[in-house]
């Protein structure tokens, strides 16, 4: 049986070829490619058998191996530590304990190999956990116990019963141990958790934003989980990048590049927690939610947002008043405007609007960089969790109601399948987003869209699947894009209390 590689993004057939020490041409041959230039990310390559010994290339030019990095957690969501982990990768089995941190050592492995883990019980029994496949050059799990472990001393009380009854404790933060007696006066340990609760809402490493999402919620009407979905597809994560050496699995050392030197990998582990601190290298976008500078000078402007309201309560957002002539007569209005730290007032022009001038120069001096002091603390709001989520909600609904407007047909739509719409017409904006339902965007814009979203090459690719036509390749990878971003039942405790959740094409259907 042959061997088989699965491509990777950024490879050729001539590097492929190479790496296994085999012609080109044979290997085109054999998987029946026609253009050697055009081979796609995920495509399983046959590797014919060598008729020749090559010279290998120093170094090799594909790396085929992989890294895993193990974290174990408890349904708190804090790090088991001193626990013993084994995993079986390729039939060789490596055995661990948890460090602080509720991780092992990082594991090297082939790409696409699965890796087997298994931990071991207080009975002493050994428990499988879970399988996880190395498709990437880096992965990081968590996995998570159901259970929370306790250090402590059970002793019975030999005092009276407890015969008063006290008051309901008011919730705990997750993790949180409280010492308490039972009615006949034994001691119990109780943990809180995150499930069950009232609002069937789960947010795992983002469950310090509970009470905003669920204020959010109650201010919106929408439903927290539809909120959490959105928040998780949108909002940008804090990752951790560490650089790790490489361990030959046979030596069991360091293995060495040409150079002589420890040849190391780039780790890369995703925590899973949304992150107000970031900011686009390529945009002004910042904070959680990733708005441009002139998108949330926008949205402070619009009355009844949760940013005008803190904007107005700040004096930032006011009106002025002036006298303009109607029919011949003076009639006295009030037109929006910004209040600068020196106290002078900033409205719009004849030809320009206030949302314009305050996202331009002389006020914007730079991505995020304001030359006031109070439109620079108004930008700086974005990196505030409260507003960035709030904010994101208005946005959504804006949009809901820009799709109404135009004579969609959203009622009768659940909360989840809103979502999609919501997360719909934030990737392409709103305008994009009525054509795209109505299929109606053009060639062109297809191709732009998809090749800043994928790449020039998996754009070509797309098209070329769905018959050359780049309206189709977009739709099919926006439509799929978008099914697996939002995940309601997800961010649920319970799953079956779920209402149907339709996919982006059936909605899309449904609405015009």
């Amino acid at each position: 049986m042959n061997e088989e590689y699965t491509v990777r993004k950024g490879d050729t057939l001539t590097r492929i070829a190479a790496a296994f020490g085999v012609s080109k041409h044979d290997l085109a041959k054999l998987n029946k490619i026609q253009n050697q230039n055009m081979i796609r990310e995920g495509q399983v390559l046959q590797i014919p058998p060598k008729v020749v010994e090559l010279a290998p290339l120093e170094p090799l030019q594909i790396d085929l191996s992989s890294l895993l990095s193990l974290q174990f957690l408890d349904a708190a969501n804090k790090p088991i530590e001193g626990m013993e982990v084994s995993v079986c990768v390729a039939g060789e089995v490596e055995k661990h304990k948890t460090d602080t941190t509720g991780k092992v050592p990082v594991i090297t492995a082939k790409r696409d190999d699965v890796v087997k883990v298994e931990v071991k019980k207080p009975t002493g029994d050994w428990k499988k956990v879970s399988e996880v496949k190395l498709a990437e050059p880096a992965t990081h799990a968590r996995i998570t116990s159901p259970k929370v472990a306790l250090p402590a001393e059970m002793k019975v009380h030999e005092g009276p019963m407890q015969t008063t009854k006290t008051d309901k404790p008011a919730p705990q933060p997750v993790g949180t141990v409280t010492e308490v007696r039972s009615e006949n006066g034994n001691p119990v340990q109780k943990v809180a958790l995150e499930c069950p609760n009232t609002e069937n809402l789960r947010l795992g490493p983002n469950a310090k934003y509970r009470d905003v999402i669920i204020a959010a919620g109650k201010r919106s009407g929408f439903t927290p989980q539809s909120i959490a979905a959105i928040m998780n597809a949108e909002a940008a994560t804090i990752t951790n990048v560490t650089y790790i050496p490489v361990i030959d699995r046979k030596t069991k050392k360091p293995a060495l590049g040409k150079d002589g030197k420890p040849k190391t990998k780039k780790l890369t582990e995703n925590t899973g927690e949304w992150d107000p601190r970031s900011a686009s290298s390529k945009s002004s976008a910042r904070g959680m939610t990733q708005f441009l500078d002139a998108s949330w000078v926008d949205m402070a402007l619009n009355d009844g947002t949760f940013l005008n309201e803190r904007a107005k309560k700040e004096g930032w957002i006011t009106t002025q008043k002036s006298t303009v002539i109607k029919k011949k007569q003076p009639v006295e209005v009030e037109t929006p405007a910004f209040k600068r730290a020196d106290g002078k007032l900033v409205t719009k022009t004849k030809d320009t609007a206030l949302v314009r001038i305050l996202s331009s120069k002389p006020y914007i001096t730079g991505r995020a960089t304001a030359s006031d002091a109070n439109l620079q603390k108004l930008l700086d709001l974005r990196y505030v969790a409260e507003y960035a989520i709030n904010t994101a909600v208005d946005y959504g609904l804006q949009n809901l109601k820009g799709l109404k407007d135009d004579d969609f047909k959203l009622d009768g739509l659940s909360d989840g399948d809103k979502a999609k719409l919501i997360y719909l017409t934030h990737h392409l904006g709103l305008s994009d987003a009525k054509k795209f339902i109505r299929n109606t965007i053009t060639s062109d814009t297809a191709k732009v869209l998809l090749t800043a979203q994928v790449g020039a090459d998996r754009a070509a690719e797309y098209a070329a699947d769905n018959g050359n036509d780049y309206v189709k390749g977009h739709r099919s990878w926006l439509l799929n894009f978008v099914d697996k971003k939002i995940n309601i039942t997800e961010k649920m405790c319970d799953s079956s209390k779920a209402a149907a959740v339709r996919s982006l094409l059936d909605v899309t259907v449904a609405i015009k």
